[in-house]
């Protein structure tokens, strides 16, 4: 836009598929789409090349209340305005086309590259991660995050809560629990590709529970100090350049299933630890303290609840309410000999 004979700013449009368009009909089109809907008229408006100038001409001025001149420059300023607007044209594209080709590389081009290197017997369009988040064996839980195309394809996380190994550390009896849990649930779709947060050790518990569940899909694990990648059926590992963009996809894989595991780990560690606090208030029992769990999720939410919302949790009365209520106002070493008595 030049107002005034300076450059007051610009707009871009991306067109797609416009192969097959000449110069002169793509400045029509925008001519119908851009100068609409109140949008500024100029009185010259400076194009390369455009089809029935004498209509929009007419249609223009009679927009903006008086004349307007489309003008096609040979030479001079208006000819190296618009040559500096083809130029900055041609690099916008040209960092889109790059921009493209970076996304293609971590995505899609990253998914042939590692059928490649692991020797796939298809391409992984669906890739399946799990971790393992506990504390010392406590609240231990798995993640299952799936990444469809190599993007995150987030409608189809899953979590599970460990029912077989809780209080005690055990990422292989772990894995092979959520393995059967998973790959004999037959509703869900199948992987091209399964992938084990881990070493050797990890790999080696998954595999058995899911060829037993009838899943065929190659199963490999990635292990993080050196990101050492273990294939079921060889027996050397692979290891890939840092820069590769298919190291990079698994890497992303795995950073997002332990994200997703860690996240509910916490969210649970969280839940019993309010629970362990709401146990040392006096008139606060079993359905008490779940019925506030449920109201109010966290401990920044009771901590901040009034006595009246207290109150109308169900079953609370006031002076429950108010045994909540001041016991998180007490000084901290009051509140301690509290939970230690």
């Amino acid at each position: 836009m030049i107002r005034g004979g300076k450059l007051m700013g610009r707009e871009i449009f991306h067109i797609e598929n416009g192969d097959d368009e000449t110069s002169s009909s793509l400045t029509a089109a925008v001519l119908d789409q851009y100068y609409v809907n109140g949008v500024f008229v100029p009185k010259e408006i400076v194009v390369a090349a455009v089809e029935r100038k004498e209509e929009y001409e007419r249609r223009l001025s009679a927009q903006k209340g008086r004349n307007v001149s489309l003008i096609v420059p040979r030479r001079g300023m208006k000819k190296r305005l618009l040559e500096m607007a083809e130029t900055n044209a041609r690099v916008l594209l040209e960092q889109r086309r790059l921009q493209w080709q970076h996304d293609k590389d971590k995505t899609s081009g990253a998914v042939e590259a590692l059928a490649r290197v692991l020797d796939l017997p298809c391409l992984p369009e669906r890739m399946e991660c799990f971790d393992i988040s506990h504390t010392q064996g406590i609240e231990t839980v798995a993640s299952m995050v799936v990444f469809e195309h190599g993007r995150p394809a987030k409608s189809e996380y899953r979590r599970f809560k460990l029912k077989t190994v809780q209080g005690k550390p055990d990422d292989f009896a772990s894995m092979a629990e959520i393995m059967e849990r998973r790959y004999s649930e037959k509703d869900w779709p199948e992987p091209d590709l399964i992938i084990i947060d881990g070493g050797k050790g990890q790999l080696h518990a998954a595999l058995p529970v899911i060829r037993q569940a009838g899943t065929e899909a190659t199963v490999i694990s990635l292990a993080k100090r050196i990101e050492e990648i273990f294939v079921e059926g060889r027996s050397e590992s692979v290891i890939l350049s840092h820069h590769t963009p298919e190291l990079q996809l698994l890497q992303a894989i795995r950073d997002e299933a332990h994200r997703f595991a860690i996240t509910y780990h916490r969210k649970l560690r969280g839940k019993r630890s309010l629970v362990s606090v709401l146990d040392h208030i006096e008139g606060i029992g079993p359905k008490r303290r779940k019925a506030i769990w449920q109201t109010f999720r966290t401990l920044k939410e009771i901590k901040a609840a009034s006595v009246e919302e207290l109150a109308s949790v169900e079953g609370m009365n006031k002076t429950a309410a108010e045994n909540v209520y001041y016991f998180f106002r007490l000084e901290k070493s009051e509140k301690q000999n509290r939970i230690t008595r």
